[in-house]
C-alpha cells in the first residue's frame, strides 16, 4: 500500500495511524504498555488489525468524534482518509478488518452514518453504499449518491 508517496507494509499500519491520527497515540501507548513517547512497536502488529482498529481507532476516537454534537471535521477527515488509505488497493486481511472493525460500527445507534457521510470518498464510501443497500438500512435501501 502507498500512502503519500511512501509504502506502507501491514505492520506498518499502526505507526501510520498514530501519525495521521495522533489521537490514538495513548490508547496504543497503554495496549502496548509503552512510556509516553516511546517508538511504537512495528514488527508483528499486522497481526493485530483488527483489534487495532476497534480497540485504538473506532471506540475511542471515531465513534466518540462522530456523537459529537458539533463533530470535529479535520479529526473525521483524518480518520476517514486513514481508513480510506487502507482500504484502498488492500487486500482481503486488510479489507475485512476496515469493514468488520470500521463500517459496520457506522450502522450502530445514534448519529454516526448521518454524520459519517460527507467524510467517505472512493473505495470506502462505494462499499458502504454496497452495506446499505445488503442490509435495506431505512433510507438507504439504494445505497448511497456518489461523492
Amino acid at each position: 500500500m502507498t500512502v503519500g508517496g511512501r509504502e506502507v507494509a501491514t505492520d506498518d499500519i499502526l505507526t501510520l495511524m498514530v501519525e495521521l491520527i495522533p489521537e490514538t497515540r495513548h490508547v496504543a501507548e497503554e495496549k502496548y504498555e509503552l512510556s509516553p513517547g516511546e517508538a511504537l512497536p512495528v514488527g508483528g502488529t499486522g497481526v493485530d488489525l483488527y483489534g487495532n482498529l476497534i480497540d485504538l481507532l473506532t471506540r475511542p476516537v471515531l465513534l466518540p468524534a462522530l456523537g459529537d454534537a458539533e463533530p470535529d471535521g479535520d479529526l473525521l477527515r483524518r480518520c476517514f482518509g486513514f481508513v480510506e488509505a487502507i482500504y484502498e488497493g488492500a487486500g482481503e486481511y486488510r479489507r475485512g478488518a476496515v469493514y468488520f472493525q470500521v463500517l459496520e460500527c457506522l450502522l450502530e445507534e445514534g448519529p454516526y452514518l448521518e454524520r459519517a457521510l460527507p467524510y467517505l470518498r472512493g473505495a470506502v464510501r462505494e462499499r458502504v453504499s454496497r452495506m446499505l443497500k445488503h442490509y435495506a438500512v431505512e433510507g438507504y435501501e439504494r445505497g448511497l449518491l456518489p461523492s
